[in-house]
């Protein structure tokens, strides 16, 4: 009588289990063709946005400030690779009108690229400093480790220690 018991008990959890998986199935199958129809958003507009500065707010890019002017140029920038320009085309556009100073990343010539090499000068200059000091201190350690390792340059304490080495 348990065993039957037991089997009614596993034979209706392993339905309900079953039922389950039906209910979700069909609801994702259900939910899959509006998940579909969302447009997705122009990739290449938002990538371009990425890389300009918004020119009223302070530190934010094109494609993640609200401001109405941003908009427009959002719109500008979808216009202008609608009619086939290329990324770089539409960047420049954007240099030649409002200056380097639109660009999240300025460009790495003229009068910016020392600014660019200057993180590595400073690693350079640490470097450098950084060998010379170790130079330095090991030069002024070496006759202390001389002295150490028994090779005394004062002629009675190498006299003394040659003594302690024969007593001991």
């Amino acid at each position: 009588m348990m065993l039957h018991l037991t089997s009614c008990v596993l034979r209706s959890t392993f339905h309900a289990v079953r039922f389950t998986w039906l209910i979700v199935l069909v609801a994702l199958a259900i939910g899959q063709p509006a998940i579909a129809q969302v447009p997705a958003p122009d990739e290449e507009t938002y990538r371009i946005a990425k890389q300009l500065n918004c020119p009223t707010c302070a530190g934010r890019n094109l494609a993640d400030c609200p401001t109405e002017t941003c908009a427009q140029w959002k719109a500008e920038i979808k216009a202008q690779l609608d009619a086939g320009k290329s990324a770089e085309e539409v960047l420049d556009y954007f240099q030649a009108r409002f200056g380097p100073t639109v660009l999240q990343e300025p460009p790495k010539t003229g009068v910016t690229a020392p600014l660019w090499a200057a993180p590595v000068g400073a690693a350079l200059v640490f470097l450098i400093a950084a060998g010379w000091v170790m130079w330095r201190t090991s030069r002024r350690a070496a006759p202390a480790t001389l002295a150490a390792a028994g090779g005394s340059e004062d002629p009675f304490v190498a006299a003394l220690e040659e003594e302690v080495r024969k007593d001991g």
